[in-house]
């Protein structure tokens, strides 16, 4: 998802690499700019503060996993096809770029209420899955919402175990069993 010859592009990668090694809070400009070779006035020409360069890392990158999500779950068919197709983009977006999806489990918590219950909102994009295939039938009625959390948890549950060390294999090789245990959670 990013331009690795581009300035901005690596200064980007580079910064997610140490918030998700050390923490945001714990990360300077000062110490994004000397991890990339810069002097610190030098990336203050590229973002104006390192909430601007969090907030942008976040928001795009939230905004491009929400329309890949979105595609797979415009997948023809039932519901239980549809999740199919949604857990295994999840799990294929965590073994495309590990990292950037780190970075997003460690900063949701401060920016999703600012994200729009839009079409490229990724946990949007489950609930109105959810809310569609119990309004067709597809699957038992009920709380959609808490549905689709509870979906959501099995999910980036397993990713959050990755990032911390308690499960060796990544999304992307635990996808058969991601997927069987989401469709059990609707069954």
């Amino acid at each position: 998802m990013f331009d690795s010859h581009g300035s901005k592009d690596r200064i980007k990668r580079e910064a997610m690499r140490l918030f998700v090694e050390h923490g945001v809070d714990a990360v300077s400009m000062r110490d994004i700019a000397h991890s990339v070779g810069l002097k610190a006035p030098s990336l203050y020409a590229h973002f104006r503060s390192r909430e601007e360069l969090v907030g942008d890392l976040f928001f795009a990158s939230y905004a491009e996993y929400g329309r890949r999500l979105a595609d797979a779950a415009a997948t023809p068919g039932r519901f239980p096809a549809k999740l199919e197709a949604m857990v295994r983009a999840i799990c294929a977006l965590h073994a495309e770029d590990e990292l950037l999806f780190s970075f997003l489990l460690l900063t949701q918590h401060g920016f999703l209420r600012y994200v729009a219950r839009d079409e490229t909102n990724p946990v949007e994009v489950i609930c109105r899955a959810v809310a569609a295939a119990m309004a067709a039938g597809d699957i038992p009625a009920g709380n959609p919402t808490l549905v689709a959390g509870a979906l959501i948890g099995v999910i980036v549950q397993p990713a959050t175990f990755k990032l911390y060390g308690r499960l060796e294999a990544g999304l992307g090789a635990l996808a058969d069993d991601i997927v069987a245990l989401c469709l059990r959670v609707v069954a």
